[in-house]
């Protein structure tokens, strides 16, 4: 799916300025990988020196490995070695070409050390204690993941184990004491429901009674607006959302079945009747009810998941290629004491949620967001919409955090929405309820975000800041490819992207465009089409990720080799990360090497993998110290593909994309000119569509005839989801 020829992408990778720029730096890493694993003694063996782990700017001089003469025979001690602190640019050459190439050949050091003013073996060790460094601080943050995943399992098992004790069926026991105990239930369980019954019944004449609870009956925008200004109604339906949102975080409880397979919930609608008596109206009637429950260990603090919940600005961040948009309409209350942290937050938050492909249309909501503070240091924030007569409203949902560790919470999500789906293709109905904008998608994405995160700030701490901001920066043009691959796909936002054509099928190939602020008038078109394959998304995705079976679908390989040289951010699996690959072209002197920056992850609500060439220019803006502030320079052309499991129907019990089909979504970006009125002109369409035409067919043929040695996975083989 590569399209650097059509864009005009250069396809050198580096240039001849700047150190990290000479192209005689990106040789085969290869021999880099035969480095003898000897590295400096007094680097590696003084652990206890804190500055030189951490750091790596010390570096010995080589008249320091000389001995005193008499050492050995006199009984003199050898002199001390002589240490050297690197100066900020030696360092920042070295981190920054280390986050590009971590084994670099004998062509590159020397390079680097004339680059540098150090010594061969000087910029030979660094490099071997740095990665000794990094592997160091990745076995110390798995094992901290291990951890607090394993402090989940065990609260999950108290869990069962409490449930296995109270279990109880009559039909089992001959105790009479037994029998009467569960007489006594049935009757007590009888009675409650009278008792909601009459609650619910006293509730709606007071409603009747009252003009400030008007909204509760009737779905309309005029008392949507009346309401607006009733901050004393919007506090008690707050409190009453918060309220039900914590019976349905409750997981004792009947109102939750699990989904066959996979790691969500799926509201019970019965026992939801029952437990919630009068919540469907008229203005219900024709919505599609979906209401999912999912949870994840999120890597990050209470209080930094709640200030990115509650800030729409940052809210985006954690839902990359799931929220085009977020905005705050209005605020009623907000905490001054910064301690409080948003403790009683409330207000009118709209977003716009998407999904990459072109035959989902997107999801438009308003909704109060509200904030409450729990035991333990544990968070809760709410979710409710106030106009009932809108195509997507939020019944009581809402997130609920719990601290673990420390810089660790468990995360429950609880999506609960009515919502007008009629728009989505056929190609989508027979997948799992909510699974395309559900509670799953939205943990997964937060896991995985503060997982990244993490990784970038836990392996770079220690180094210096412009080497930290640099892979953030990597790692924030990443989510940027995701926003803008999904974008394109969709058209959102509608101000920028225009739709030229197509539904969306393969038949009927969509194709968008946004012109770009240049005087050769030229625009950004992009083509993409979603289609059904009889292969299980986990199959699918391993085979997508085989860089040996790359060759065959990407322009951009060309008959090349492709090799993943770096991980920039590692999310919450070995299949989650942002990383960097190198594309090499020819041998010898005519050895070319392009660089790839790829996002992709794998999850039972959705894979996707994003990718996109990068030349020079980019490579330089994103290593030099001000990379954060040039990212509005920089412009990308992502291609890539998302992938939706279909369930088997005859294997219900398969984990979630181990068996059954998958809905393929396809799409990329090509730089064309404008004709001379105000769109495409015909022949840049039809070359458009043409190109998506000739991929799928490729990739199609790929996936169903690649040999099974590409593919050693069965599908009844157990994963993560």
């Amino acid at each position: 799916m590569g399209i650097g020829e059509l864009s005009g992408t250069d396809l050198s990778l580096m240039g001849s300025t700047g150190g990290i720029g000479d192209p005689s730096l990106m040789g085969s890493p290869s021999t880099g990988a035969r480095i003898s694993s000897k590295t400096n003694g007094t680097y590696e063996k003084n652990s206890s020196n804190q500055s030189q782990e951490l750091h790596g700017i010390f570096i010995s001089n080589k008249k320091g490995r000389e001995e005193s003469p008499g050492d050995g025979q006199d009984g003199s001690q050898p002199k001390k070695r002589c240490l050297h602190r690197l100066t900020s640019q030696q360092s920042q050459i070295l981190e920054s070409f280390f986050s590009v190439c971590a084994h670099p050949d004998e062509k590159q050091r020397r390079q680097l050390a004339l680059t540098t003013g150090l010594g061969l073996h000087q910029v030979k060790f660094w490099f071997q204690n740095k990665r000794t460094h990094v592997k160091h601080l990745s076995g110390r943050e798995e094992n901290y993941r291990l951890k607090v995943e394993n402090e989940m399992l065990r609260e999950e098992n108290n869990m069962f184990k409490q449930a296995h004790s109270n279990a109880f069926c009559p039909r089992c026991t001959n105790d009479p004491e037994q029998i009467q105990i569960f007489k006594e239930l049935e009757r007590l369980k009888v009675h409650n429901q009278l008792l909601q019954q009459e609650l619910q019944m006293r509730i709606d004449n007071e409603t009747r009674s009252s003009p400030t609870r008007a909204f509760h009956l009737e779905s309309s925008s005029e008392n949507f607006f009346v309401m607006q200004d009733d901050v004393q109604a919007i506090t008690e339906l707050a409190n009453n959302a918060a309220r039900e949102l914590f019976i349905l975080a409750d997981s004792s409880g009947p109102l939750w079945l699990a989904v066959p397979g996979g790691t969500s919930e799926v509201l019970n609608k019965i026992a939801s009747a029952q437990t919630f008596p009068g919540q469907f109206s008229v203005g219900t009637i024709g919505l599609k009810t979906e209401a999912t429950r999912a949870n994840a260990v999120v890597m990050l603090d209470a209080r930094s998941i709640v200030a990115f919940l509650m800030d729409p600005e940052r809210y985006g961040t954690i839902f990359p290629g799931l929220m085009s948009s977020a905005v705050t309409t209005r605020v009623y209350n907000w905490p001054e004491n910064s301690e409080a942290c948003y403790d009683g937050a409330m207000q009118l938050v709209t977003v716009e949620l998407v999904f990459p492909s072109p035959l989902v249309p997107a999801r438009k909501c308003t909704f109060l967001r509200y904030c409450k503070k729990l035991e333990h240091g544990g968070m809760a924030v709410v979710d409710v919409s106030l106009d009932g007569g809108a195509k997507c409203r939020k019944m009581p949902s809402g997130v609920l955090i719990q601290p673990i560790r420390h810089n660790s919470c468990k995360v429950t999500v609880i999506e609960h929405v009515r919502v007008d789906d009629s728009g989505t293709h056929e190609f989508f109905q027979t997948s799992l309820n909510g699974l395309l904008f559900g509670a799953r998608r939205y943990v997964m994405s937060m896991a995985r975000q503060c997982a990244r995160l993490r990784d970038v700030c836990h392996v770079n701490n220690c180094t210096l800041n412009v080497t930290a901001k640099g892979r953030q920066t990597i790692m924030k043009l990443a989510d940027n490819l995701l926003a803008n691959f999904t974008g394109s796909i969709t058209g959102l936002p509608a101000d920028i992207w225009s739709v030229q054509c197509g539904e969306g099928t393969e038949e009927d190939i969509r194709i968008v465009y946004r012109r770009n602020d240049d005087s050769i008038n030229t625009a950004v078109v992009g083509a993409s089409t979603t289609f059904p394959l009889d292969m299980p998304m986990r199959k699918v995705f391993d085979l997508l990720k085989n860089n040996l079976l790359r060759v065959k679908w990407d322009v951009l390989v060309n008959g090349g080799s492709v090799k993943e040289e770096v991980r920039v951010a590692n999310g919450v699996g070995s299949e989650d990360g942002v990383s960097i690959l190198h594309v090499k072209h020819g041998s010898g002197a005519n050895k070319q090497t392009m660089m790839v920056l790829q996002n992709s992850c794998y999850d039972a609500s959705g894979s996707f993998m994003v990718y996109s060439s990068l030349d020079k220019h980019v490579m330089d803006l994103i290593t030099s110290p001000g990379g954060e502030q040039a990212m509005s320079n920089i412009i990308l052309f992502p291609a890539g593909f998302s992938l939706v499991p279909l369930p088997d129907r005859e294997k219900l019990g398969s984990p979630i994309g181990e068996a059954g089909g998958t809905v393929m979504t396809a799409g990329f970006q090509i730089l064309m000119k404008l004709a001379r009125g105000t769109g495409l002109c015909p022949r840049s369409v039809s070359s458009a569509i043409k190109i998506m035409t000739q991929n799928v067919a490729t990739i199609k043929d790929t996936l169903l005839n690649s040999h099974p040695v590409f593919y050693n996975r069965s599908p009844s083989t157990p994963s993560t989801n």
